[in-house]
Formats: structure tokens, C-alpha cells, sequence
């Protein structure tokens, strides 16, 4: 019994010896993983001068979190760019201004921000004025990493030039923490009676901000802190006064490929478009003066206070790193808000825009669209290739005689046809005169695509000579920048001379202008075969790839800001870039950026009672938040609008999407887009007393609709229709320009609109077993009445639910389920 006992108490004892070293080595193995690598500050002097100096690079890493700070030289900045300028701008630049920024941020590897540098932005900015170019590559006044007074209806002194407000810390020390690792210290005093201390260290998975600034003087100082992180990629909160109801509820949010991070501290924490600068004329306009915007993206943590002479505040940011992946992270949020997909009835939604359309259309043969000019014949969406997506799926001729009325009207009245004027076959935005003396790129696609839209029923040789002109004056005419590799953003002319004659031509590398000559470049190689104009979209796109790296260089227009339209116009770029080049990357890209839009641009978040409707509405700009006296800037282009005119734009990405990937998700916010805009089109029905139905507009400030009836919410979006009723049929095909029809219950109508030998990728609903391909030949034949009721059978192979064959220019095939 005593020796059982014995053995017993031996046992225990080395059951509970083994508990304890078990526990020992899990408490050593988590507590080493728990501090992860040492933080390691590396300071490489450039000169060799033992002083931070221009040159200079900080390397900072924990093994997890990755930071590069380069000391830049503000003189040499300015003097490589500003020679460019007309009048030369004079600046009193000196070495107190250099400093530190960041260069480069890395999460486990993956680039979370990288900024371009001066001899990169130069090689690839050769032509762009200093004032252009200085949101792109950094100006004095440009960099936003350290704290800079400005943010809403904040207000700047007009005796100073802004960037005197910015701060590049000019020195650095290493310390060590009380783990043995190090920590930075960058430090600034730029006489100005405000000192600055900055400590940047690295916890694991988290990167800290902790600024500390003195009041010198003799004065309190109303101090505006605004700690930002810039980021390549983010999810807009578009924060604003609640009263913009355009604040969402979504923490902010950057992302890598695979990772995110998000910012918190004491303050305000957002993200969205970082402020930039206030011109040297803050009392005009938004255009020749008031606020700039920096054109680029970050997360940011804004705090005011009241500095006290002789005293000093904090101020902090925390940005936490995580291994979730963006598209895990927004359907937590989605899912944690209750926040789901509406579901429009597509047949209900269909007969309710093809009954307006009469509504819609002039006398002269244009849809009417609302917008803030004179004249309302602007024509930058897709109703030719709308009312023609109808005519392949019914066979009305009415929307074919649409499309020729339409399309005579833009041939005869918006485009120049002088051949001695400067902008001699290129297409105008509208006939009022300011736009007469105006040419930009992002009128030439869809009056090209209208255009295109016809000539395989009509043949009109007025439009093919037209788009031939054009798509050479596109390739190589005056709107070409040949040193920069991509399109000018305008050119203008001076009406009061006979011809008129050029003035200046614009270069602000906006990518509005990239992307729309890209597409015209497309639509060029398709319709004449000719390789120069595929190998040009090619140049002009690999020249951008910076912008596909940073989404907050995907700009529009002179205010020079990202915006929903620019990001799915490059979607759907770049989709067809990939249909016409067979190169993987462009799919990748064109993915990236469309979901990025979704989850950015389209404000799915939960609205008070009166305003349910707003859900899935879209914000066009991301920076109009910035109103510095008083309101924002507001009206038809503002980003604190709902703007359904824009949503047939992102239904067209969202088709090019959907057609190479089958993602749910595209067809989730296609619904949900749709709800938006038939709920905006009541509400405005009700608050006009029935005066305006379709609504282009909704201005979430002033809580007013934009008092007129927007043509191309009906019209433009009639094209997305047969796509969105196949699609929920479980068919699809990949290439962009192909045109795919439910044709009745185990038959696929396909069209080939093109005048190109295009591969036709047709995946197939589940339950289709075994089928045939036919040809029902060209389409002006099939339409001129001998309709076949047969077809010629169709070489094709099969894989799975998806069978590939080759198409004819202009022709149409039928896929059979056959019993």
C-alpha cells in the first residue's frame, strides 16, 4: 500500500514537474514571439559629414513594420521644377526647410505607401510645371507625414506661404526603450516660434506617433495638429460635419494586397484625401484660389488646441497592423452593422427606363443630361452603346434609329470639322462657346463608342471617316504629349482669331486623360487592326504604373482629385487592355482597382430614417470636404452629393468585371446601385411635386436635389440590363466588347460588335450538359430580315461549364442546351 502511495506521489510530482517546464517553454516561446524582432534604426550618411543633410536616408524595421525616411532638399526640388513655370514663381527657399519625410511604408513585406522621389518623379514628369507637378513629387508645401495646420474651415494665415506650416524634422537622434530596442526622435525648429518633437517607435504590429509641440513665444497660438500616415490604397470615410450626412461609420482603413492597418489617437481619426495647401490668392474661387488638395491618400488623426505662451501640447497616432485581408475586414464591418445588399426585380426595372426614355430625348436626337451649363447636350456616357445593347436584344429598330438621330446631331454639332482649326476631328463636351474653345480627352471615347455602336447595322461612311480622323488625332495629334508618354488634359484655342488659333495646351497628368485616350486607342486597334494603336495604349498605361501602386494618383480634371468615375473608367481600361493584350497583370490591376472603388466610393452604411434612401449612394470626389469658408464646395461635381448620373459608369466596370471573373459581389452592388437610383428618382418626385423625376444629383449639405430631369440615369443604364439577366442566369463571357443575351430558356445569344477576329470565352449556367455553338452570320444581315432560324455549327472546345471559339467581326452566334 505504502509503496503504491509512494508511486503515486512520484508520479504526481513528475506530472506536475512536466506541467511546469511545458509551461515555462510556452511562456518563453510566446514571449519571444509576443516582442517579435528587435526594432533597428539604421541612419545612412550619405557625405559622410556626421550631420543629417540632404541625401541622408532613416531605415526603421521590426522584422513586421518597415519605414524609409529620406532627407529631402526643398531648393533642389524647386529648381528642377520650376522652370517650367510661366511666370516663374520666386520663393524664399532655404536650408532651414529641408528635412525628413517618408519615403516608403511596408507591412510583412507588402508596400502599404511609397512616395516617387525627385529623379523618378522627373523622368517621368518631364514636362509638368512646379505647380502642377508639386502634389506629385513634393514640393515644400506637399508632404503630409508630419503635422500641418489645416483641415475644415480651418483657416491659415494669407501672410505666410503655406509650406512654412509644414514640417520636415532637420534632426535625428537614436534612443534605445526599455526593451533594448530603438526608437526615433526627429526634431524641427524653423524660427517661426513653434519647436517640434516627433518619437516614432515600432510595437510588434504597431507604429507610433508621438509629437510633442512648443509654444515659444509670447502669444497663445490656436494650434490645428493634424498627424497623418499617407497610404497607397484606403477606404474613403469622407468625414466631414455630421450635417453632410457623408461620414461613414466604417473605421478608417488602408490595405495592402493582403493586410490592413487603421489609425487611432486623441482626436479625430479618419481617412480620405489628405489636405494639401492654400494657394497665395485664398480669397477667389476653388480654382484660382482657397484650397488645393495633395494628391494623395492617408489616414490621419486631427486635434485642435489652444497653445499657451512658453507651453506645450501632445498630440498622438497609433496605426495597428493587421494580418486580415481588406475584403475579410469590410464584410466584418458589413456584417457587424447589419448592413446587406438591396435586390431590384430586373424586368420591373427594365420597362420602367425603357418607358422614360421618350422623355428623355430632344427634338434634336440628345439625352437631355442636368448639369450646371448653359447647354445640356454634354455627352460623356454611353447612350449609343445603351440604346444599341437594346436593339441587339429586341430587334427595335426604334433604338437603332436613336442611335443614327443621336449620333448625327454629335457628328454635326460636337465636333470640329474645319480642317483648319487646331482641334479639327476631335469630339467637343458641349456646343457652349467656353467649351468651343476648349479641347479635352475625356469627350472622345463615348462619342467614339456611339459611333461604333452604329456602324455594323448602317455602315455610314460619315462615321467611319470620322472616327478614323479621330483615332489618328488621338494617336498622334495635338493631345498627345510624346515626352511624357500621355495625353495633354486640355488644349485651348483663342476664338477671336480666324482660324482660331492654339494658345497653350495643359499637361496636369490627370489620369482622366490617360485612361480615356487609352480607350480610344482600343476602340482604334479593334476597329482598323492596325498595331500602332494597341502598342500606344500599351506605352501610355505602363507609363502610369505609379498610379496603379497609388490609387490617390488616380486624379480627374484640373481640381485634381481621385474620383469614382476615374476609378471605374481605369477598371474597365484596363480590362480591356487585358482583352486586347492576353497579359495577366491588367486583370490583376483592374480588379484591384474596382473593388477598391466599391468599398470606398460607395457609401453602404446605415442613414437616419428620413434618409434610408442614401444607402448605396456615391460620392463623385473625395475632397470637396475641405470647405475652407464656410460650406463645402458643393454643386454637380462635389463630393458631398449623392450622384446616380454616375452610376452607369460603375455599372459598366462592374460589368467588365463580372464578365472575366463571376464575382457575386459585382452583381450585389449592381442591385444595390440600382435601388439607389430608382429611391432617388421618387424621393426627387415627391419633393418637386412631380415637376422632376430623374434624378442626377442630391446634395447631402444643402439637402436639395439638383432640380432637373438627368436623361442618363435612364438611358445610360438601360445598357447594364441584358448583362445583369444572364448573369443571373449563370452565363457569362470574358471579353469586355462581346455582348451576351439570355435568348430564351437553353439559348445564348452572343454579338461581336467589333470589327476584330475576337476569342469568344462563353462559361456556361450549371445544369447545361452538352451544347452547340452556330453562326447566325453578320449582323446587318440577320437584321435586314433574314433573321436564321438555323446556323452554321461552330467549331469549339469545352472545359468544364466553359467552351471557347473564335468570332467574326460583326457577327453573332447562337450557343445551344441541347437535350
Amino acid at each position: 500500500m505504502a509503496i503504491k502511495m509512494e508511486r503515486g506521489l512520484w508520479f504526481s510530482f513528475i506530472f506536475i514537474l512536466g506541467l511546469v517546464i511545458v509551461s515555462l517553454l510556452l511562456y518563453l516561446l510566446l514571449g519571444t514571439a509576443g516582442k517579435g524582432q528587435p526594432v533597428s534604426v539604421v541612419w545612412h550618411d550619405h557625405d559622410g559629414d556626421g550631420r543629417d543633410s540632404p541625401g541622408d536616408v532613416i531605415e526603421m524595421d521590426n522584422g513586421q513594420i518597415y519605414l524609409r525616411l529620406d532627407y529631402v532638399d526643398v531648393w533642389k526640388g524647386h529648381q528642377a521644377l520650376n522652370p517650367y513655370e510661366t511666370p516663374p514663381e520666386t520663393r524664399d527657399l532655404d536650408p532651414r526647410w529641408n528635412g525628413y519625410y517618408l519615403q516608403e511604408l511596408r507591412y510583412r513585406g507588402e508596400l502599404c505607401y511609397r512616395y516617387l522621389g525627385w529623379d523618378r518623379a522627373r523622368e517621368l514628369y518631364p514636362t509638368l510645371s512646379s505647380n502642377d507637378v508639386i502634389g506629385l513629387v513634393g514640393q515644400p508645401e506637399s508632404y503630409p507625414d508630419n503635422p500641418f495646420l489645416s483641415l475644415w474651415n480651418a483657416k491659415e494665415s494669407e501672410k505666410n506661404p503655406s509650406y512654412k506650416w509644414y514640417v520636415y524634422f532637420e534632426k535625428h537622434e537614436i534612443k534605445k526603450d526599455k526593451n533594448g530596442g530603438q526608437v526615433l526622435v526627429l526634431t524641427a525648429d524653423k524660427g517661426h516660434g513653434l519647436s517640434h518633437r516627433l518619437e516614432i517607435s515600432l510595437q510588434n504590429q504597431r507604429l507610433l506617433f508621438d509629437h510633442e509641440v512648443r509654444n515659444n513665444g509670447e502669444q497663445e497660438v490656436p494650434y490645428i495638429n493634424l498627424l497623418t500616415l499617407p497610404a497607397n490604397r484606403i477606404i474613403d470615410t469622407a468625414f466631414g460635419p455630421p450635417e453632410l450626412l457623408c461620414s461613414r461609420n466604417i473605421e478608417p482603413l488602408g490595405f495592402s494586397d493582403s493586410y490592413t492597418f487603421t489609425v487611432r489617437g486623441e482626436g479625430l481619426a479618419v481617412s480620405g484625401m489628405l489636405p494639401w495647401k492654400i494657394k497665395r490668392d485664398t480669397r477667389t474661387n476653388y480654382f484660382t484660389g482657397g484650397w488645393w488638395i495633395l494628391h494623395q491618400h492617408g489616414l490621419m488623426v486631427w486635434k485642435a488646441v489652444r497653445l499657451m505662451p512658453q507651453a506645450e501640447a501632445r498630440f498622438n497616432l497609433v496605426a495597428t497592423f493587421s494580418d486580415e485581408n481588406i475584403y475579410s475586414r469590410y464584410d466584418r464591418y458589413l456584417k457587424q452593422n447589419g448592413l446587406t445588399f438591396e435586390k431590384v426585380n430586373l424586368d420591373e426595372v427594365e420597362k420602367y427606363l425603357v418607358s422614360n426614355v421618350p422623355r428623355t430625348i430632344t427634338r434634336e436626337g440628345w439625352v437631355y443630361h442636368a448639369y450646371e451649363w448653359p447647354t445640356n447636350d454634354w455627352h460623356n456616357e454611353m447612350t449609343g452603346k445603351a440604346f444599341m445593347t437594346m436593339f441587339y436584344v429586341t430587334g427595335d429598330r426604334t433604338w437603332l434609329q436613336y442611335t443614327i438621330n443621336a449620333n448625327r446631331f454629335y457628328l454635326e454639332k460636337m465636333r470640329w470639322n474645319s480642317p483648319d482649326h487646331p482641334f479639327f476631328g476631335y469630339f467637343m463636351d458641349q456646343t457652349v462657346d467656353t467649351k468651343q474653345r476648349q479641347c479635352f480627352l475625356w469627350s472622345q471615347p463615348y462619342n467614339v463608342e456611339s459611333l461604333l455602336a452604329e456602324y455594323p447595322l448602317t455602315g455610314n461612311p460619315a462615321a467611319r471617316e470620322a472616327l478614323l480622323i479621330n483615332f489618328e488625332k488621338v494617336h498622334s495629334g495635338l493631345m498627345w504629349n510624346p515626352e511624357g508618354k500621355r495625353w495633354y488634359w486640355r488644349a485651348v484655342v483663342d476664338p477671336a482669331t480666324r482660324p482660331p488659333k492654339l494658345i497653350w495646351k495643359d499637361d496636369l497628368n490627370t489620369f482622366d486623360a490617360c485612361e480615356f485616350g487609352i480607350d480610344v486607342m482600343l476602340s482604334a486597334y479593334s476597329f482598323t487592326g492596325d498595331r500602332k494603336y494597341l502598342d500606344r495604349a500599351v506605352e501610355a498605361m505602363e507609363n502610369q504604373l505609379q498610379v496603379l501602386e497609388n490609387y490617390g494618383l488616380l486624379l480627374e480634371d484640373h481640381a485634381g482629385e481621385p474620383s469614382v468615375n476615374v476609378f471605374a473608367f481605369a477598371a474597365k481600361a484596363l480590362y480591356r487592355l487585358y482583352d486586347y493584350t492576353g497579359q495577366e497583370k491588367w486583370l490583376k490591376e483592374a480588379e484591384k482597382v474596382l473593388d477598391a472603388m466599391l468599398m470606398s466610393f460607395v457609401h453602404l452604411d446605415k442613414f437616419p430614417d428620413e434618409f434610408y434612401w442614401l444607402k448605396g449612394g456615391v460620392a463623385r470626389k473625395d475632397g470637396d470636404w475641405t470647405g475652407q469658408f464656410g460650406e463645402p464646395t458643393t454643386g454637380t461635381d462635389s463630393s458631398v452629393a449623392t450622384a446616380p448620373t454616375y452610376i452607369p459608369w460603375i455599372m459598366e466596370a462592374l460589368v467588365a468585371g463580372y464578365k472575366h471573373t463571376g464575382k457575386k459581389m459585382y452583381l450585389d452592388y449592381a442591385h444595390q446601385l440600382l435601388w439607389h437610383t430608382l429611391e432617388a428618382n421618387k424621393k426627387m418626385k415627391e419633393a418637386t411635386g412631380g415637376r422632376f423625376e430623374f434624378c442626377g444629383h442630391y446634395n447631402t449639405y444643402s439637402r436639395k436635389f439638383y432640380e432637373d430631369d438627368d436623361g442618363l440615369v435612364v438611358v445610360s443604364n438601360l445598357y447594364e440590363m441584358p448583362y445583369l439577366k444572364i448573369f443571373e442566369k449563370g452565363a457569362r463571357a470574358e471579353h469586355f466588347d462581346l455582348q451576351e443575351i439570355w435568348d430564351g430558356e437553353g439559348r445564348i445569344r452572343l454579338v461581336n460588335p467589333t470589327n476584330s477576329r475576337l476569342k469568344a470565352v462563353v462559361h456556361l449556367p450549371a445544369n447545361w450538359k452538352t451544347v452547340q455553338v452556330l453562326s447566325l452570320g453578320p449582323i446587318a444581315e440577320y437584321f435586314s430580315g433574314n433573321m436564321a432560324t438555323g446556323g452554321a455549327p461552330v467549331e469549339f472546345t469545352r472545359s468544364g461549364q466553359k467552351v471557347e471559339f473564335q468570332t467574326a467581326p460583326m457577327s453573332l452566334y447562337q450557343v445551344l442546351m441541347k437535350e
